[in-house]
């Protein structure tokens, strides 16, 4: 969920990679400082264990707000509870736009992912005044 674009250039005969970071948020952030933080030890069990760990976060918040979203269907505090929880999890960003994907073809659900995304908009723009 943290998305690099990688940067291959030549250093005096050696190849150096640099990653240059496209999107950030709270849980990439956490994910990315978790992991350096373990590599320093260089224990591959331990980094693996990280990353499955994340991993599974991800997917679980990701089937939280598909749950939501269907209840917001026929429910405002559903709704509600919809954007406190993308607000707080750190990734919202990213689990709305997987959202959004998905439930594309679908009108109800769709209607409720675009209110999420104008209510994140309006949030936004708030914190920049």
């Amino acid at each position: 969920f943290m998305w690099f674009c990688f940067n291959m250039r030549n250093q005096e005969d050696i190849s150096v990679a640099s990653a240059t970071n496209l999107i950030s948020n709270r849980f990439c952030e956490e994910w990315s400082q978790a992991f350096l933080n373990s590599a320093e030890g260089g224990n591959a069990f331990l980094l693996r264990q990280i990353l499955e760990n994340f991993k599974l976060k991800a997917i679980q918040d990701l089937n939280n707000l598909k749950r939501l979203v269907r209840q917001a269907e026929t429910s405002h505090y559903a709704l509600y509870r919809c954007y406190t929880f993308l607000q707080n999890c750190g990734n919202g960003d990213v689990l709305l736009q997987n959202v959004k994907v998905e439930y594309a073809e679908m009108p109800e659900a769709g209607s409720i992912v675009q209110v999420l995304e104008e209510f994140s908009q309006e949030e936004a723009l708030s914190h920049l005044d």
